[in-house]
């Protein structure tokens, strides 16, 4: 009987670690991923618009700085994130990376909102704010290969 219950005690605590590691850590940089992944989808998707500045849809600025701030605020959720970094288990970016590509896309959103053509940057900026992203995490940004970024500029 003794030997049943050490079973079950250990079954159960063996159980109580997984979820832990599972809801606390796994589960908040899924999460994190996911965002990223977002955040690709829509620079790739809306790139024509995005590059030319043109956009008569606001929500286009709304959806890159929500994304923004999500990026931003996801890894708060995130424990023990600076351990997670440097082992570079789970592909995550520096907390400095991240809060840079956060203000970088903060930047890329502004044009849109605004229809004046003083306040549109340029394609050349844009094409290197988008390349600054792709470099600071770990995600798509643009079709175009790094050689014909730096022909353009």
């Amino acid at each position: 009987m003794e030997n049943l219950t050490q079973a079950i005690v250990a079954g159960v605590i063996v159980f109580a670690i997984s979820q832990y590691f599972l809801k606390l850590i796994l589960e908040p940089i899924i999460e994190f991923r996911k965002i990223l992944s977002d955040i690709s989808h829509t620079l790739l998707f809306h790139q024509r618009k995005i590059l030319t500045g043109k956009s008569d849809d606001l929500n286009m600025h709304d959806k890159i700085a929500k994304l923004s701030a999500q990026l931003r605020s996801s890894v708060y959720l995130i424990p023990f994130y600076t351990l997670l970094f440097r082992l570079r288990i789970f592909g995550l970016p520096k907390r400095d990376n991240i809060l840079l590509a956060c203000r970088k896309l903060n930047l890329l959103s502004y044009p849109l909102q605004y229809p004046d053509e003083e306040l549109r940057d340029t394609e050349k900026r844009i094409l290197k704010t988008l390349k600054d992203i792709s470099t600071l995490l770990p995600i798509e940004t643009t079709y175009m290969l790094d050689e014909e970024i730096k022909m353009e500029t």
